[in-house]
């Protein structure tokens, strides 16, 4: 402590001089007086030695401050014998000691401190020297570059083999470090360093040494940075102080939140305060040498503190500043850092109220000194020193005598006189202090310097012994005792009331030791006072001491519990005393009631609650405040309920608790609200009948709760045995919400009723046994994986609903669920692909076409038909009466790379569903981390065909990602509404369709109209979107109608004997739930504007014009593996962005009328459609030109002329279009084709050409085919390329057709197209 009286400083200045030799005349000091040439040669901290030590002790007492942070901790050494079992373990354990984790704690600002790993190895165990590196390679490995090895006592031989003169050098080293870190401690008797040798303190040097540069520096540097972001706006100028004015004088709360008062009344600021960190950025830049940076912060910082009237924080800047001007600015004048250091000491001395002024004040005064001793500004030097404050005599003698050395050391002459005059001031108050030898020695340098006057006397050796056996008679050194009394006496008069609270009666300051002797000594005084009450809570708060030694927190336990016995002892006779004694609550043990956990039937898996279901595909939420409905945690009558409590002793002892239980509130419901239910006859609650604890340790203990009747139940604590003697009770109670309704609750501080700790009872309330057995934690992608879902009544009551969640529905399929006895195994039906020999390789299934979200599945229960549910999936059981048992088979597929956490959720109510939108159920919800690992990779692409303008090539390929398996694949299967898909090669040898490892195959088909479907309007799931988003934005009711099923072609393609059947129920439902999935994440990004809510009444599930693609393989070697990949919404590149046409107003009913918040949200929708379907428009070729050849015959020209037969399609079904080809010769290339336009020929330009008319203008109707004829003449017969030709067309759309843009197009030919031309 630095609360240090006039006495304390003088003991300690005595110290130091009795701890030179005897004081001696300075060098300067002559016969004839004072020699000027030595005085300036010499140096000045040689004349006065007891100085030094002086300045070194009070220096090194300097102890942490909350106005700066230069003793604060800015890293951590951690230090493992290599001899340790688990060097790693003990790291750890010191890490998260308490003493560590009190410092990290009070962090500053939000910067971390550095931790540093040191594996210590003992030269002497040579056992370990052959693992000594690989335990620190383990060390570093696990805790990084932050880590270090040091090998000591490497003298196993002891100290005869050692050199003498080694010997001493090595512990000189010990006494040298006491001597300058603290000068008056004795010396230590034991010899230290016997074991090692100057290499080994080279070692320790260079460990150091490499800890300070690679670790803790780049370390404040970082700290440096991030508090500079941190700080940048208070940092910024004029803008900066406009920022601080502005929140300081109109932001009310900001002083409250930053600032706080401490026990000795100073105004101080918290670690993430800007204050404080500005403060700490410039003490960081300071100890790193970045004094110009540094002292900037200290300016904007000081002007806070002056303001805030934070007089200590306001001095300490102060100080900085004129330190950093003195270290970095050496040009500097007087004027600017005198002045600095004068308000620096006025301000500690007179304006500050803590008992540390003094000391700060003697410390910026012999830092100030000491700084311009550094420049050789003696002249500045004695006002500086006569500022310091007065309050010791011996103190002011010291100041009094470096004043007077600095005049001899003045540039650019000395001053004699006033060195004379300051030294006989220092002797007076040398004398005042009862140090007689020093005040002769400055008399002695008085008379000495003064000789041109006449001396009464001269100073003999009879003369210092006297006055030096007078001063040592008369100097007494302060004690540890006394200064624990004074403490302890100032300590104690008002805050010690004669009051039960606990904040009020207890010693509470920042010296754990004071505070632990002076509550001991009060709870003594109040026990023999039979003060009982108080004296519980003196004792009490002895107990609440972490950093008490192990031997005191014994003795302070065995003094607790006797005064409990000596309390009951009392009041044995008294009732209500027994009960008041029962109801104490201690410190220990530690129980967070923030990490209490209740679990409902710890016996299964999973977590169980109440949670709100919606067929919508939403997950189930917890229930919302004020509902009305049930509580989120709800258990059935006679079920185990579980509640884990995190048992801490804080103590460094060990204790025993015993007989532990809950103390619970019971508020009965229903029937046994009729009837009086008491805790005990409502609840059976267990008791553990010991817990042991060893020092610092924490355990979980378990309390079971069995509910005998209906209700609600909340748990307010934890009742115990301390010691087997102190009935103890400790609180779970915590609070609720803060309110902020009211007037009044904003005033006040207001909470609602916490419900954390609690649940409700419920008779009506099933109780299912839901296990999940063999759930995969590895997968490869598009493979599946079958699991089973288990599901027992255990309950009384028949359960009429049952649904099963699914946070990732593209992962899981299910086949319907089936009962079976409590031994049944699930009997294998086959597997998700069924072989069969009858599948036809085209086939024609009407599908629905709703795009529902399948994420829940009805288990049990009634079907419902709401749009966008999921109860269509499977069919599910009626009931599960109690005693019953049903399985579900699972299927889970790696549908994509990466890693996932899957979540199930299984809810049941013993009531039928009666609201469509929501029910309430009781859920038990699992969870599973799966990753998925890339098995093939598939990627579709599509090209023209040149034989027909109807069709299209489809490419597929397929490489194996596999490092060392191969794949066999099974079958490819395309599904449509407009197109079926033929192979271009139909061969099935199993070898031609065998990818091996990272190897790769290409499966090329054509898909073609199909036959039935050429002529057939195919605008039924087009023409729905249409007229639903047409009704979405202009029709006051929102669209809620379904689309009609679709016919699908499946199109199928076999590579082994047998295929797979598509339409099978669970894999067709499979397949849909994959496609439903990325069809409602396509309409997410595409169109943002529109609900998830309306996406199953305005869009479809299949589109005509889409294809989706399957491929089915299996694998070859190794585990027997199938899977497929699916590619869903293949784009073949003809127009089909039909949604435009839903942007024309409706021409039937009345439209709807916009309000004016909601017109631009109208405006947005219609702009991105159109938007949307102009991009799609420009990327598309709604036209396609196929030319054809007939035979050609020699005219008499010797050319060779033929008829051609032209084939202009139209693949958009919106439009018609008008069109005129120019058919192009070679040769006039370069004068027809526009200037940008790329159209490259093939083969000579002078080879043939186009007879007669050239230029052709016709029309083609959506879908429509146009013929149109053509000759050319060609010189020879033989392959000619005739793609020479340019098409403009012009759409033909109706007046009421929403388009802001034309929809003309100029198209060329995109590749080559070769014919022959010959004779028959």
């Amino acid at each position: 402590s630095h609360i240090l009286s006039s006495s304390d400083v003088d003991g300690l200045v005595n110290s130091c001089a009795a701890a030179c030799v005897e004081p001696a005349d300075p060098p300067f000091i002559g016969k004839d007086g004072v020699i000027l040439d030595a005085a300036m040669a010499d140096d000045i901290s040689t004349w006065a030695p007891w100085y030094t030590l002086f300045r070194q002790q009070w220096v090194g007492d300097m102890q942490p401050s909350e106005h700066e942070t230069f003793m604060h901790p800015v890293a951590c050494l951690f230090i493992a014998s290599g001899s340790e079992a688990d060097p790693i373990g003990a790291l750890r354990a010191l890490q998260t000691s308490a003493a560590v984790q009190r410092v990290l704690s009070c962090g500053d600002g939000g910067t971390k401190m550095l931790f540093y790993y040191m594996l210590l190895h003992d030269g002497r165990d040579t056992a370990a020297l052959q693992t000594i590196d690989l335990q620190f390679d383990q060390v570093r490995k696990t805790f990084g570059q932050n880590s270090a090895l040091l090998k000591i006592n490497t003298n196993t031989d002891l100290l005869g083999a050692a050199d003498a003169g080694e010997r001493i050098k090595i512990s000189s080293i010990w006494s040298s470090d006491i001597s300058a870190t603290r000068p008056l401690a004795a010396q230590p008797e034991k010899s230290y360093g016997e074991m090692l040798t100057m290499r080994d303190v080279a070692a320790l040097r260079d460990a150091v040494k490499l800890m300070l540069v690679r670790s803790v520096v780049p370390h404040m540097q970082y700290v440096i940075r991030i508090l500079s972001d941190q700080t940048a706006s208070e940092r910024r100028g004029i803008t900066g102080r406009l920022f601080s004015a502005g929140r300081r004088y109109l932001n009310t709360t900001s002083k409250a939140e930053n600032t706080y008062v401490g026990s000795d009344g100073e105004v101080y600021y918290r670690h993430k305060s800007p204050e404080a960190m500005l403060r700490r950025l410039a003490d960081c830049s300071f100890m790193l040498k970045d004094y110009r940076f540094a002292q900037s912060v200290y300016q904007i910082a000081r002007r806070d503190f002056q303001s805030e009237k934070a007089w200590l924080c306001y001095a300490g800047a102060q100080e900085m500043i004129g330190v950093c001007r003195l270290l970095w600015e050496v040009q500097t004048t007087k004027a600017e850092f005198d002045s600095v250091f004068d308000d620096a000491v006025s301000t500690y001395v007179h304006k500050t109220r803590t008992p540390r002024r003094h000391f700060l004040a003697v410390r910026c005064t012999v830092v100030y000194y000491e700084l311009l001793k550094h420049h050789r500004f003696y002249a500045f030097a004695p006002g500086a020193l006569l500022r310091g404050p007065s309050f010791s005599a011996s103190l002011t003698a010291l100041l009094n005598e470096q004043a007077a050395y600095s005049y001899l050391k003045a540039v650019p002459r000395p001053n004699v006189r006033k060195f004379a005059f300051y030294a006989m001031l220092a002797s007076q108050a040398f004398q005042r202090a009862h140090m007689g030898d020093l005040a002769n020695r400055c008399l002695h340098m008085v008379r000495v310097s003064l000789k041109g006057r006449p001396q009464g006397h001269i100073r003999t050796d009879s003369d210092d012994k006297k006055s030096h056996g007078k001063a040592t008679t008369d100097v007494k050194s302060p004690t540890r005792a006394s200064m624990d009394e004074k403490a302890a006496t100032l300590s104690q008069p008002a805050t010690y009331e004669a009051t039960v609270d606990k904040v009020s009666v207890t010693a509470k300051t920042k010296w754990t030791a004071i505070d632990s002797y002076i509550n001991h000594e009060l709870g003594r005084q109040s026990m023999a006072a039979h003060n009982f009450d108080e004296a519980f809570q003196y004792f009490m708060a002895l107990m609440g001491d972490e950093k008490t030694p192990p031997k005191l927190q014994s003795k302070y336990l065995q003094e607790l519990l006797q005064l409990f016995l000596e309390s009951s002892d009392q009041l044995s006779g008294d009732n209500d005393g027994r009960k008041q004694a029962s109801a104490i609550e201690l410190s220990i043990p530690s129980i967070d009631p923030q990490l209490v956990r209740i679990i409902m039937s710890p016996e299964l898996e999973g977590e169980d609650a109440m949670l709100e279901w919606r067929l919508d595909g939403s997950s189930p939420s917890k229930i919302g405040g004020g509902s009305g409905l049930q509580p989120s945690r709800c258990c059935s009558v006679g079920e185990v309920v579980a509640v884990l409590l995190v048992v801490t002793n804080p103590l460094a002892i060990g204790v025993t608790l015993s007989n532990l239980t809950l103390e619970c509130a019971f508020e009965a419901s229903g029937d046994s609200a009729t009837t009086e239910a008491t805790v005990d006859s409502a609840l059976d609650i267990s008791v553990v009948p010991t817990v042991i604890l060893e020092g610092e340790q924490t355990t979980m203990v378990t309390v079971q709760i069995v509910p005998r009747c209906a209700g609600s139940v909340s748990i307010l604590g934890a009742k115990y045995l301390l010691c087997d003697i102190l009935p103890s009770f400790k609180s779970l109670v915590l609070p609720g919400r803060r309110m902020n309704d009211t007037k009044d609750q904003r005033m006040g501080i207001v909470h609602t009723p916490d419900t954390t700790l609690g649940f409700s009872v419920n008779s009506d309330l099933p109780r299912l046994e839901v296990t999940v057995d063999d759930l995969p934690d590895t997968l490869m992608s598009g493979s599946m994986h079958r699991a089973c879902l288990r599901v027992a009544n255990s309950g009384s009551l028949a359960c009429h609903s049952v649904a099963m969640w699914v946070s990732h529905p593209s992962f899981v399929g299910i086949r319907p669920p089936r009962l079976c006895n409590d031994e049944a195994e699930l009997v294998d039906d086959g597997g998700m692909y069924v072989p069969l020999s009858d599948v036809k390789n085209h086939e024609r299934v009407q599908v629905p076409n709703v795009l529902r979200d399948y994420s829940t599945f009805v288990l049990v229960g009634k079907q419902t038909d709401t749009p966008g549910s999921s109860a269509h999936c499977v069919e599910p059981l009626g009931s599960l009466r109690p005693g019953e048992a049903f399985t579900v088979p699972i299927w889970i597929r790696g549908d994509r790379v990466g890693a996932h956490t899957l979540s199930l959720c299984v809810g049941a109510s013993s009531a039928a569903t009666a609201r469509k939108d929501l029910v309430v159920m009781r859920s038990r919800q699992f969870e599973v981390d799966l990753l998925v690992t890339a098995s093939l990779r598939v990627n579709a692409f599509v090209r023209p065909s040149a034989r027909n303008p109807r069709e299209r090539l489809l490419g597929v390929e397929v490489e194996n990602m596999q490092p060392d398996l191969s794949v066999q694949l099974v079958q490819t299967t395309f599904t449509s509404g407009f197109y079926e898909l033929v192979p271009v090669s139909s061969s099935k040898e199993s070898h031609r369709t065998l990818v091996g490892p990272r190897q790769s195959i290409s499966l090329v088909y054509r898909a073609r109209p199909c036959d039935t479907m050429v002529d057939k309007p195919c605008d039924s799931p087009e023409m729905f979107a249409v007229r639903a988003l047409r009704q979405f934005i202009y029709s006051s009711e929102k669209p809620s109608s379904t689309p009609e099923p679709i016919d699908l072609v499946y199109s199928n393609n076999f590579f082994t004997e047998q295929g797979i059947d598509c339409t099978h129920s669970s894999l067709q439902s499979y397949i849909t739930r994959s496609q439903a999935h990325r069809r409602r994440n396509v309409l997410r990004s595409g169109y943002p504007l529109i609900p998830d809510k309306y996406h199953s009444a305005m869009f479809p599930l299949f589109e005509s014009f889409g294809i989706d693609f399957v491929l089915f393989w299996s694998q070859v070697g190794g585990a027997e593996r199938a899977g497929h990949h699916s590619i869903s919404g293949i784009d073949l590149g003809v127009p089909h962005d039909y949604l435009v046409e839903g942007l024309n107003p409706p021409t039937e009913g009345a439209a709807r009328t916009w309000l004016s918040d909601t017109i631009h949200d109208r405006e947005a929708l219609i702009q991105s459609i159109a938007s949307r379907s102009e991009a799609a428009l420009r990327s598309e070729r709604p036209l396609d030109v196929l030319i054809q050849v007939e035979a050609a015959q020699q005219s008499d020209c010797s050319l060779y002329v033929a008829d051609v037969n032209i084939s202009v399609y139209n693949h958009s079904w919106r439009y018609g279009y008008q069109f005129t080809l120019d058919l192009l010769s070679p040769h006039e290339l370069d004068q027809f084709v526009a200037e940008g336009a790329k159209m490259e020929h093939s083969g000579s330009r002078a080879a043939w050409s186009w007879l007669d008319e050239t230029r052709h203008s016709s029309s083609v109707e959506p879908h429509g085919l146009t013929v149109v004829r053509a000759r050319l003449s060609c010189y020879a017969p033989g392959m000619i390329d005739v793609a020479v030709w340019r098409l403009q067309a012009s759409a033909i759309m109706p007046a009421a057709v929403f388009s802001s843009k034309s929809l003309d197009c100029i198209l060329y030919p995109t590749q080559p197209h070769f014919v022959h031309v010959g004779t028959v």
